[in-house]
């Protein structure tokens, strides 16, 4: 028996997952929640700390059920983590502040301000491959360096949630190309720190960032400590892992041309595998790095899941109420649209803008109107970043389903319909940290990222979900009546 250990860092916990790799099977699992740091100004803050106690808890109760010979047996940790965060370390390798976190708009401004002293977008994407969109890892640099010049100025070392977590377990500083390719200073084409990009922050700003390490290279094995703490082998390695959406692409098995994945979660993200170098994207798309000689163009929206459970949390409903509300209305929501943007918005880039609801009258102004409306609208945003993906060059001929929206029939309806595409889940835990738990397969030696996906991913045919045509149809024009919307608002 071989068995792996997939982590995945979330905004909103961390999950731990135990992957028996011979007989396909899952021997445990769990989950901590976060808490999170939030102000008035957009900021969405963590304390590292705070991932580590989760990250402790989720390992006992995945591991509690599993006797000590099989725990020995344990050979690959990876980690799949949020992206574009802030993690900075001292001189004594403790974090200086609370991380920022990858939806923190309060750094909006600095992030103008980067692009315009590069040259523009256009400039940018000639420079590191990639566009760099609100709320990437620079943005926060910058801030840090304009509002706390003395603590910016301690920097020894940068990374994010899932390198802070690599070095927990190992004692070493590293990353991969998929995250480094979140941060706006790392050339996503050549995979290297770009320092044209980094001059732009600081001078010498280099010396603190992590070595790139290969996708299929170990950071290490556990420490000492950590093998005693969860009674496994110490020469168990820990791969590099990778970004969350890199890691949900892996766990779906969107690692091939012709498939995409489409999460709805907290926030919302479609991304399509190329293995072709990237060339004349918008840069409202970011190009991810994914495994070796493969690229992840991907459409990432801030508002998803956190939409819907807003309106939810508001009319005090439970899931199953809420969901056959939301089947029960009809297409369109009777008239009534929504811009979701609650939490701002990345894509398009509208980091200041606000949530409203419009075309109400007293006939449409029911619960499940709104509850539809509400998830109607989060998949329109990602059809808009969808269409760019297309106009790229980018097609699909399926959408394999990931996040808590996959788990809600009318959800996976309404996206099938918009989309006009068939949609299909996906078995098992966590994407991205089955994802992981690929990765941490790979590098120890059981086969491709590409085999491992085909032989291992299970595909839940139990949501496959087609497009019904008269839906499509009516979507067309309401999805229009949308785009029109949005452009009288906000000029986009």
């Amino acid at each position: 028996m071989a068995c792996y250990i997939g982590i995945d860092c979330g905004t909103q916990g961390t999950k731990v997952v135990v992957y028996d790799s011979e007989s396909k099977s899952f021997l445990g699992d769990g989950y901590r929640a976060h808490e999170m740091y939030a102000n008035k100004f957009g900021a969405r803050e963590q304390e590292p700390s705070w991932w580590i106690t989760a990250l402790d808890g989720a390992m006992s109760d995945a591991l509690k059920n599993i006797s000590t010979a099989d725990r020995k047996k344990i050979a690959g940790i990876s980690v799949s983590g949020q992206h574009h965060v802030l993690v900075v370390l001292g001189a004594d390798k403790k974090p200086l502040c609370r991380a920022k976190l990858w939806n923190d708009t309060e750094t909006a401004s600095a992030n103008e301000r980067y692009i315009t002293a590069a040259g523009g977008s256009t400039q940018v994407i000639r420079k590191i491959g990639t566009a760099i969109p609100v709320g990437y890892t620079v943005s926060k640099l910058l801030w840090l360096k304009e509002n706390n010049p003395e603590l910016f100025n301690t920097i020894t070392h940068v990374m994010n949630p899932k390198d802070y977590i690599n070095y927990h377990l190992t004692g070493i500083i590293a990353t991969d190309a998929g995250s480094a390719s979140g941060t706006g200073y790392f050339n996503v084409i050549d995979r290297t720190w770009s320092d044209t990009m980094l001059s732009l922050i600081a001078q010498n700003f280099k010396k603190v960032l992590p070595p790139v390490i290969g996708d299929s290279d170990p950071v290490g094995t556990v420490t000492q400590e950590i093998a005693e703490k969860y009674d496994i082998s110490k020469t168990c390695v820990v791969a590099a892992g990778s970004g969350d959406n890199m890691m949900a692409a892996v766990g779906t098995g969107n690692v091939t041309p012709g498939i995409a994945s489409i999460n709805l979660g907290t926030s919302g993200v479609i991304s399509i595998f190329t293995d072709q170098r990237p060339k004349g994207y918008p840069d409202t798309i970011q190009i991810q790095n994914a495994i070796p000689n493969g690229w992840i163009p991907t459409v990432c929206t801030m508002n998803a899941t956190s939409v819907t459970t807003a309106v939810q949390e508001l009319l005090a409903l439970p899931l199953d109420d809420f969901d056959a509300k939301m089947a029960a209305a009809p297409v369109g929501s009777e008239g009534i649209i929504m811009l979701p943007f609650f939490n701002g918005e990345r894509i398009p880039s509208l980091p200041e803008a606000k949530g409203s609801i419009c075309g109400l009258t007293m006939k449409n102004f029911t619960q499940a109107n709104c509850i539809r409306a509400a998830a109607e609208a989060a998949v329109f945003g990602l059809r808009w970043g969808a269409g760019l993906l297309k106009g790229s060059g980018n097609f699909f001929s399926q959408m394999r389903l990931i996040g808590g929206g996959s788990n809600s029939a009318p959800w996976r309806q309404i996206t099938a319909d918009v989309f006009n595409v068939e949609i299909i889940g996906v078995k098992g835990k966590e994407a991205g940290a089955f994802g992981a738990v690929i990765q941490a397969m790979n590098v120890c030696g059981e086969g491709s990222v590409p085999a491992l996906c085909g032989e291992h991913i299970v595909l839940d045919t139990s949501k496959k979900t087609s497009p019904i045509k008269e839906n499509v149809a009516h979507y067309e024009d309401i999805y229009a009546q949308y785009l029109d919307l949005r452009k009288q608002v906000y000029t986009i």
